[in-house]
């Protein structure tokens, strides 16, 4: 669990942190399919070398990888409503987060939750992947 509450208090520092956390959580996710569990897990691959990482960690494993892609102007909203993120930021993961990645599914956050998960269960069910994660590293 993440001391949000510390953080914000400056009794530790997010960015002195944050590789090691993201190190721990990463091998968290291999850990827990290793023990058999299945695993839905939404995940922003923003920094360099996590994406082959998770592809060296979940080798082993079915990964159905999913892109959701959502409108600019509503990440740039829910940046400004959250309050908790650099301004900017969403615009610059909008511009660069699914460069050079290749996924199983590709679904638009406009179409709605009850769509999106009927197309995400429907092309897990299919057992086809192509994705990066069903090629060998």
């Amino acid at each position: 669990m993440l001391p949000t509450d510390r953080f914000k208090r400056g009794d530790f520092e997010w960015r002195a942190s944050r590789s090691s956390f993201f190190a721990g959580f990463h091998a968290s996710l291999a850990a827990y399919a290793h023990a058999g569990n299945n695993l839905i897990v939404e995940h922003i691959l923003d920094t360099e070398g996590w994406h082959e990482t998770l592809q060296r960690q979940l080798a082993p494993f079915d990964v159905y990888f999913v892109a959701i892609h959502c409108p600019l102007p509503v990440l740039i909203e829910r940046e400004r409503a959250r309050g908790d993120r650099a301004l900017g930021s969403a615009r610059q993961d909008y511009e660069t987060i699914h460069a050079g990645k290749h996924y199983d599914l590709e679904i638009q956050s406009e179409d709605g939750i009850e769509y999106n998960t009927e197309i995400v269960l429907n092309g897990w069910r299919s057992g086809r992947r192509v994705s990066d994660f069903s090629r060998p590293i």
